[in-house]
């Protein structure tokens, strides 16, 4: 008996081509406030699904193209679907042609020099052998699809994210890649172009990191920018004091934060708007930042969103919070979803009251 190899890594047809740099913003000082931003080496478009391959392979190309980086493909042979290992090794050199076949098919009309010859063949179970090779190769963007037919296990119970799949969710969970995630209900178009992004905003560093990939894209798409902040229910003690008072003191600090969620997002509209850029501010309140935000996405016609893994209210020490978990799990939308590595205790540094707005927005950044 002959074991297969665990990885098969195809011999790259030609060297990525050296991408020169281009500036996100219009000035130098927006490119210094939004220096968190960092540089994808590549975007990776695992195609694991023969039916949601080419929608997966379309929306990568989109988004790579609007960052400037170079797409690779990968493809998990056996897949989730798969308990054993074939032990004859005829058998493998067909199942591996028959792969190396399947992304021929889906590179040979493409003629875009972002777009490389590169294939690689992991072989396991999908989520698994994904978020292996992202942790390993760090700094690339990782792009997949929800949920695909050949990811169920017998032994895999999922948890609260019941609308994501078994390999999204182990990548999301198993590694801190940063992801665009493709819900398979996606309309499928021929060329895939952006015609309205939703940024969700939370006031932090964390939220705004986003705004240099978002800006790239949008311009590259000729597309909107809807900058969205929810404001949360606000909660008082009412211990000893009448209805009246407590109804007074919720509705002065919801005029408060609605007033400091305006003004904060205006600055940021200012700061980013130029004559390529549309810009739409929008703030909403009394309700839920999860299901909000996709009403808004919905309400709006957006694409795609864009959204930091970790924002004011998450904890330090995970790369992803539950509002960015909710809308990967049941957004109907492509959803990039930019995490930051954990670069040391969160409260060591202070954002600037007078660049960041009042006390309202204030917080530590990482």
């Amino acid at each position: 008996m002959q074991s297969k190899p665990s990885t098969i890594e195809q011999p790259s047809a030609r060297t990525a081509p050296k991408l020169k740099p281009k500036t996100a913003f219009g000035s130098k000082q927006a490119d210094n406030d939004f220096s968190a931003a960092t540089r994808f080496s590549s975007a990776v478009a695992c195609i694991n699904s023969a039916r949601h391959g080419s929608l997966v392979f379309r929306h990568t190309k989109a988004v790579a193209s609007g960052l400037d980086i170079p797409v690779k493909l990968i493809h998990v042979m056996q897949g989730a679907a798969s308990e054993v290992s074939p032990s004859d090794p005829i058998e493998w050199q067909l199942k591996r042609r028959e792969a190396q076949e399947y992304l021929s098919r889906i590179l040979e009309t493409e003629h875009e020099p972002l777009v490389l010859k590169d294939r690689l063949l992991l072989n396991g179970h999908s989520g698994e052998e994904i978020a292996r090779w992202a942790r390993d190769h760090s700094g690339n963007l990782m792009a997949m699809a929800t949920r695909c037919g050949v990811e169920k296990f017998d032994n895999w119970h999922p948890g609260r994210d019941v609308t994501l799949g078994r390999t999204a969710q182990t990548v999301l969970d198993g590694s801190s890649a940063s992801l665009l995630l493709i819900p398979p209900e996606t309309i499928e178009t021929d060329v895939v172009r952006y015609r309205r992004l939703i940024v969700p905003l939370d006031g932090s560093c964390r939220a705004e990191s986003v705004l240099p990939f978002a800006v790239r894209i949008a311009r590259k798409h000729g597309a909107e920018l809807v900058l969205a902040h929810i404001v949360s229910v606000p909660e008082i003690v009412a211990a000893g004091l009448d209805d009246r008072e407590a109804n007074r003191l919720v509705a002065k600090l919801r005029q408060f934060n609605q007033q400091n969620a305006r003004t904060y997002l205006s600055r940021l509209q200012s700061r980013l708007g130029g004559s390529d850029l549309n810009i739409k501010v929008i703030v909403e309140s009394d309700r839920d930042a999860r299901d909000g935000l996709l009403q808004i996405a919905e309400q709006q016609d957006a694409d795609l969103f864009v959204l930091s893994g970790r924002g004011k209210g998450a904890m330090n020490d995970i790369c992803c919070g539950s509002v960015a978990r909710h809308i990967a799990a049941n957004s109907r939308l492509p959803l990039l979803l930019i995490r930051q590595q954990p670069v040391g205790p969160v409260d060591q540094v202070k954002i600037p009251e007078q660049q960041y707005g009042t006390i309202f927005f204030r917080e530590s950044a990482h």
